[in-house]
């Protein structure tokens, strides 16, 4: 686990104990039945509750995970707003153009790193080499397959916790079925009664929370998903408009 990884889950775990400390003190000091059943559902009965802490744990993990990416898709966008190619109508590149752009993109890089400057100096470089147009453009496809790729890579962990926090509910249910069971030869007394609808509170509230929790992480990932796409698209077509296009061959 690396260090922001890490960092993200600890986040996550001060994130959750701060909710269920906040649950189990509703259900154990606010006396009104409703509220009460209300703070159960959501893991203020302890130590019933530990399977609620511990999807809280993954969603906040999950959660905190997804917004450093996002926070790093809006850097990557800031440079789309930077206008390091020429924008102007029937402006043209020359070789000579395309060598003081590579200097410009390696002297722009000492301070600011970004995956459209890596892009464009790749181009420049390649042109170079090969005074070629089309294998200009198939640099700057590659790249951004490769990088959009690298990004995907990156979400492999929030998409195991997606799959994990449903899963967590149905670990919790299999336990509160199976707690229940244990109780069947004392259906017949108060106190047993009372142990099976208890464990049956177990069985549905874990899978209910981790459902809510899994629509929003989902619904979140989705977005983080579409800026991402978004976003190396628009790198793409950046590039291939202002400079694959401008490319003049004397």
């Amino acid at each position: 686990m690396n260090q922001q990884r890490l960092k993200n889950f600890l986040f996550g775990l001060v994130a959750a104990t701060i909710l269920i400390a906040v649950m189990i003190a509703g259900y154990n000091f606010i006396g009104q039945p409703t509220l009460q059943r209300v703070f159960q559902i959501f893991g203020g009965q302890m130590p019933v509750g530990i399977v609620q802490y511990i999807t809280y744990i993954a969603f906040f993990w999950g959660f905190f995970e997804m917004q450093q990416l996002l926070r790093q898709v809006k850097y990557e966008d800031g440079s789309l707003h930077l206008h390091l190619l020429p924008e102007q109508e029937q402006w043209v590149l020359s070789p000579d153009d395309l060598n003081e752009l590579k200097i410009k993109m390696i002297d722009f890089e000492k301070q600011h790193k970004y995956l459209m400057v890596d892009i464009i100096k790749k181009a420049a470089t390649k042109f170079r080499a090969d005074k070629s147009v089309s294998d200009v453009l198939s640099v700057v496809s590659s790249q951004v397959k490769i990088n959009y790729a690298r990004a995907e890579s990156k979400q492999s962990i929030i998409r195991y916790i997606a799959w994990a926090i449903p899963s967590l509910g149905f670990i919790g249910t299999i336990l509160g079925i199976a707690q229940a069971l244990g109780f069947a030869h004392q259906a017949d007394t108060p106190e047993g009664l009372a142990n099976i609808t208890n464990s049956m509170y177990l069985a549905f509230d874990t899978t209910l929370v981790a459902l809510l929790l899994s629509i929003i992480m989902m619904w979140i990932f989705h977005e983080l998903q579409e800026k991402e796409e978004l976003l190396h698209t628009n790198i793409e077509e950046y590039i291939i408009e202002n400079l694959v296009n401008r490319i003049h061959l004397e």
